[in-house]
């Protein structure tokens, strides 16, 4: 009776040991309140009227001072300084019908999402896993935030929120973000092993390389594949130095679309122009065009540099940024006006910000930051000459912290351009403000 009990109370504080030994935590993040935004688009173009076109929009909305979340992230000790780690984080928006921020009915006729119909999958911020070694660093794999995002992160004034007037970083209401090509950086990427090394004398690596590839020889009639790539891949280095109260950071990044995949087209097809990723090109009905989609190989390469200096009193930050894209594509002819985008094109965006953060009271804290912006388009049929925009920015926020968890906050962003790269003549400028709560867990 008594080894009986003996083994029961050992076996139990093995379990309790290894319970002990790992945790998987819930977090996350609701940023809800009020948004308001101006803007004012003026033009000179002689493809359409002369004139202003004004806009205004307020809503109690979401995700102004950061995008709400929920994950889960679990580390277990493998003993001997290692171990296992995985998080799981998606976005969710308080505001919407559902949280994924998607829904069967059209917001267009039903803005208010009355519906009950499921929306689509939930958003994946993050998904990864790993292992790590005390002492060297760690690897993971998933879908993972990339070096530049993550240099940023650690340099921006304003901590990455979603409103206008970050010259560095466009999130979803900002200026200047209306074409894909003009957002500053790629936040994440799929299909990525990431490598991060713990610091050594104040010295920190890190790099990514992210693979998605699809090769085929199968050759077939008119009107399918003839075989070729559709390859999607990248890479990414960032390194960072600590010396007392200096951070420095750099980093950059390229990624690559590539498809050759040759497809012969008969009466009664098209081609899919407008397609994301390798879906671009693929046949769609309504055309006689008998056309051979040519190759496409285009390369988007992003170099950043920032640092901070903590004052004490408060904390001063400066950012660089550029962005180059190399757009390789022809339409290979016999689809008309769609076809807008030839061989060589090129598209840069560059911009420089300073910036300063500080708790002026033990619970309310301040910051604001300036930038400017400058952006060259690709020449094209709305847009003969070399279509370029310069922007100066600017942004105001503060927070009024009620807890550790939760706080008040007050955001004012602006920017005005010169011109806009979607037609010669275009000039533009705009304010967004936001009166809202965060809470965090």
């Amino acid at each position: 009776m008594k080894k009986s009990l003996f083994a029961l109370a050992a076996t139990t504080a093995i379990v309790g040991a290894a319970q002990a030994q790992s945790s998987v935590t819930v977090y996350g993040i609701l940023d809800v309140g009020y948004i308001g935004a101006n803007t004012v688009t003026t033009t000179t173009s002689t493809s359409v009227l002369n004139g202003s076109a004004k806009a205004q929009s307020n809503q109690f909305g979401a995700g102004a001072e950061s995008s709400s979340r929920l994950g889960f992230k679990g580390v277990e000790d493998l003993g001997g300084g290692a171990s296992a780690f995985f998080t799981i984080e998606m976005g969710v928006n308080p505001q919407l019908g559902n949280l994924s921020g998607s829904s069967a009915a059209n917001p267009k006729y039903d803005l208010q999402q009355t519906t009950d119909a499921s929306g689509s999958a939930i958003d994946n911020r993050q998904t990864f896993a790993g292992l790590k070694k005390n002492g060297i660093g760690q690897i993971a794999f998933g879908r993972q935030y990339t070096t530049i995002f993550q240099a940023a992160a650690a340099t921006s004034p304003g901590q990455m929120n979603n409103m206008m007037g970050d010259a560095i970083y466009s999130g979803s209401s900002s200026g200047l973000s209306t074409n894909t090509y003009l957002n500053t950086m790629t936040n994440r990427a799929d299909n990525q092993v990431s490598l991060a090394s713990d610091k050594f004398a104040g010295f920190g690596l890190s790099g990514f390389y992210a693979l998605n590839n699809a090769n085929s020889t199968n050759l077939v009639a008119a009107g399918g594949s003839q075989g070729g790539n559709v390859n999607w891949g990248g890479w990414g280095l960032g390194a960072d130095y600590t010396w007392q109260k200096l951070y420095v950071t750099a980093a950059m990044q390229q990624f690559r679309t590539k498809y050759d995949n040759q497809v012969t087209f008969g009466a009664g097809t098209t081609l899919n122009l407008g397609g994301a990723g390798p879906t671009s090109g693929q046949p769609i009905a309504g055309s006689t065009s008998t056309v051979l989609f040519s190759p496409t190989n285009n390369t988007d390469q992003q170099v950043y540099a920032g640092a901070t200096y903590d004052f004490g009193i408060l904390k001063a930050y400066a950012q660089y940024i550029t962005r180059t894209i190399n757009q390789n594509t022809t339409n290979g002819g016999g689809i008309g006006a769609a076809g807008t985008q030839v061989i060589g094109n090129q598209l840069k965006r560059s911009a420089e910000q300073i910036g300063v953060r500080s708790y002026i009271t033990p619970t309310v804290e301040a910051w604001a930051s300036a930038g400017l912006v400058k952006y060259t388009g690709a020449i094209s049929a709305t847009a003969p000459s070399l279509p370029t925009a310069n922007g100066n920015m600017y942004q105001l926020g503060t927070n009024y912290y009620l807890s550790k968890r939760t706080n008040l906050y007050a955001i004012y962003g602006s920017y005005n351009t010169s011109s806009n790269i979607q037609n010669n003549g275009l000039a533009g400028a705009g304010s967004n403000y936001a009166l809202g709560m965060r809470h965090t867990f």
